[in-house]
């Protein structure tokens, strides 16, 4: 391997290593990143670090000061209905879609997500059900043929994910038992073959998130607003 093999490799470790750790919220939103730190932790030069956290900024997981200092960027009630309604309109879209295209494989894919799921849910471990719950998510992302939209969402996805930690983190009235239940019913007419009925329920589970999210930012002073 050589020298910009190497370096573009560590900048891609370290992309992929700080951005886990914003959306697992290991890093507080606003928090100060000091390069010097972050290098000793990853064990990697500047040069790649300052790709990793060039390619965080232009996702907006980051936000550079004019003075060059890089902080976590906050979250906000403002960011949360932004992204949240643009979710709404395409994963509604996607999944209604998805609902005339799944396979019996999708299907059996899809059930074994959710009995780990409902696996998490049991033992209250907040951070697997959230995994699990994404990879249901994009069982049926994969299987719509609206690149437009899968694009959109692909965009967006990292701050999704870390909006939906905050919520599943950080709210101590969050029971898991309720987006179980959610995506038990949207595989429910998924497997049915009822587009309408799927987009609905995509729906009402997005902006049912999104309300959870709203009074946790609101009632947390770990959150800017």
């Amino acid at each position: 391997m050589n020298n910009l093999s190497k370096r573009l490799s560590a900048a891609d470790v370290a992309y992929e290593t700080l951005k886990e750790r914003i959306i697992e919220l290991q890093y507080e939103p606003a928090e100060h990143l000091l390069e010097d730190q972050l290098s000793k932790d990853l064990e990697i030069s500047r040069t790649p670090l300052r790709q990793a956290l060039y390619r965080l900024e232009l996702e907006g997981l980051v936000n550079k000061q004019s003075n060059g200092r890089m902080y976590v960027a906050p979250v906000t009630l403002e960011e949360a209905r932004e992204v949240f309604v643009v979710r709404e309109l395409m994963e509604s879209l996607i999944a209604k879609e998805a609902a005339t295209e799944l396979t019996q494989d999708d299907v059996y894919a899809l059930e074994d997500t959710i009995a780990l799921m409902k696996r998490a849910a049991e033992l209250n471990r907040s951070q697997d059900f959230m995994k699990h719950s994404g990879d249901f998510h994009e069982i049926i992302q994969s299987k719509s043929t609206n690149q437009t939209a899968k694009r959109f969402l692909q965009q967006l996805e990292n701050k999704v994910e870390r909006y939906r930690r905050i919520s599943g983190y950080s709210n101590p009235d969050y029971a898991l038992e309720t987006p179980l239940n959610e995506h038990v019913k949207i595989l429910r007419y998924l497997k049915e073959k009822s587009s309408g009925e799927v987009e609905e329920l995509m729906r009402a589970h997005i902006r049912r998130s999104l309300k959870t999210i709203e009074e946790t930012i609101e009632h947390s002073s770990s959150y800017s607003t």
